[in-house]
């Protein structure tokens, strides 16, 4: 089961997701599914019996529906062990790689290639060729996702991320050389009326599964999931950076003609090409890599300025204010008031601290600012 929120409001504006824009695609009620849908998703197993999940860890819980991260160097060949643990017929099928017409993944008309529920598969991936230039980054990204049913299984959730690389780029544990953070987003247009789910979908969250009418067309609006990594609003955890982080953002695009995106970074700036910029385009079953060292410190979003069009998006800063009591000099460069003699008889009287009076110094009450 997969719920399109992590955090429980709509980050951007701080509402609750039931009381917000956000309300259409999370209510529940006789007729609406709500914000949480039964999903198949790629899991990494650590032992070729499937026996034990290898769990996400605090760099990775950002991926979301994702599967997990493939990554090889040019010349590598990648031996992918594929097990169909789902009810349908599925498969895994790459792109950026060379492979036999048996480790495709795509249905042909004498039934190669997918997998019967309960099958498994060891399928051979090589990196042939180096497709990188010289204006690339060390890493391109590229898809890979079950293509029995494209349109179906895609938005059913069998999406993950391939990497690329140069010869000589990747650590011991896969880890990129010289980059301190690695980020994966999948911006698509999840429409859940076209998973193979759908009618277990409304049979388990609607209030009465009679009252369902899927050719409705505010029904078939609530179930397509403008989603980030399958969260929406805001809710995609983990994007955590430090300054001066030597950051690598791997961008998937995904779904139909409703989804030509302008991700857009907000506060800094990404190395694209051999172009510094602040937005990348999406477009479908195409993918982007940038190249980030943040030198600002703030909250920013990453966000599409395409999948709703006419909705407003606003930088969120955070300040916190003050007031404090502190002594403040009305002149403290006082080299002003020795110019010449006639001044310094008049600069003189405001200077002296007597009696009668103050100086250039008084106390006041004054705001602080820090954000």
């Amino acid at each position: 089961m997969k719920s399109y929120e992590c955090i429980g409001y709509y980050v951007i504006n701080l509402i609750h997701l039931f009381h917000s824009d956000s309300a259409p695609f999370f209510t529940q009620g006789i007729d609406r599914i709500g914000g949480q849908y039964w999903k198949v998703q790629y899991v990494e197993y650590t032992d070729g019996k499937f026996t034990r999940k290898k769990n996400r860890t605090e760099s990775t819980t950002h991926l979301g529906i994702l599967g997990p991260v493939i990554k090889a160097e040019v010349g590598d060949t990648l031996l992918v062990t594929f097990a169909n643990k789902a009810e349908k017929n599925y498969s895994i099928m790459p792109h950026g790689v060379s492979y036999s017409k048996e480790s495709e993944g795509t249905l042909y008309l004498d039934g190669k290639f997918q997998l019967c529920e309960a099958d498994w598969s060891v399928l051979p991936w090589i990196l042939l060729f180096p497709f990188l230039g010289d204006s690339d980054p060390p890493c391109l990204t590229y898809l890979y996702y079950s293509a029995s049913d494209p349109v179906m299984d895609t938005n059913s959730g069998l999406v993950g991320p391939l990497l690329v690389c140069r010869k000589n780029t990747l650590n011991q544990d896969g880890t990129q050389k010289g980059i301190d953070k690695e980020f994966y987003l999948l911006f698509t247009v999840f429409d859940e009326n076209l998973s193979w789910y759908l009618d277990k979908n409304i049979k388990v969250f609607t209030g009465d599964p009679s009252k369902v009418n899927k050719e409705n067309e505010d029904f078939q609006e609530s179930n397509k999931m403008h989603a980030v990594n399958g969260y929406l609003f805001g809710n995609l955890p983990g994007l955590v950076m430090c300054k001066d982080d030597k950051v690598s953002w791997h961008m998937i695009g995904l779904g139909t003609f409703t989804d030509v995106h302008g991700v857009h970074f907000q506060g800094n700036t990404i190395r694209l090409r051999g172009t510094a910029r602040d937005t990348l385009a999406l477009f479908p079953h195409s993918s982007g890599t940038a190249l980030m060292q943040p030198d600002h410190v703030g909250t920013f979003l990453s966000l599409s300025h395409t999948v709703r069009p006419g909705q407003p998006y606003g930088t969120m800063r955070t300040y916190y204010i003050a007031a404090e009591e502190m002594e403040w000099d009305y002149a403290p460069d006082k080299s002003w008031a020795l110019t010449d003699k006639d001044e310094r008889v008049v600069s003189g009287q405001n200077l002296q601290k007597c009696l009668s009076d103050l100086g250039t110094k008084v106390s006041l009450d004054a705001s602080t600012l820090t954000s």
